[in-house]
C-alpha cells in the first residue's frame, strides 16, 4: 500500500464531514474478522451510502492492484444488494381498499 499523506486524508475527511474517530473505532471493531466476514459487513456499511464512488475512487489510488480488485469485489456486492433491496421494495404489493 502507498503512503498517505496525512495532511490530505485529514483535509478529506473534514470537507467530506467524516468522523475519523468512528471511522478508526469501527475499523478497529473488525481486528479478527474474516475477509468473508468483512466484505459482508462492508457490504452492509455501504448500501445507501452517499458519495462512496467519490471516496473510493479517492482511495484506491492509494492500493496496490491485489488491494484494488477486492476494493471492486465489495463495490460490486454493494451494488448488486442495493439493485436487490430495489427491486425487493418494487415487489411489495399494494393493498387495495374494498369497495362494497
Amino acid at each position: 500500500m502507498k503512503k498517505i499523506n496525512k495532511n490530505d486524508l485529514d483535509s478529506f475527511a473534514k470537507d467530506k464531514n467524516i468522523d475519523k474517530d468512528k471511522v478508526e473505532k469501527i475499523a478497529d471493531s473488525y481486528v479478527g474478522k474474516s475477509e468473508d466476514e468483512l466484505i459482508e459487513e462492508l457490504v452492509k456499511v455501504g448500501s445507501g451510502l452517499e458519495g462512496k464512488e467519490e471516496i473510493v475512487n479517492k482511495f484506491k489510488v492509494l492500493l496496490n492492484e491485489k488491494q484494488q480488485r477486492k476494493l471492486e469485489t465489495v463495490m460490486n456486492k454493494i451494488a448488486t444488494a442495493e439493485s436487490q433491496s430495489r427491486k425487493k421494495n418494487k415487489r411489495r404489493p399494494i393493498k387495495k381498499a374494498n369497495h362494497r
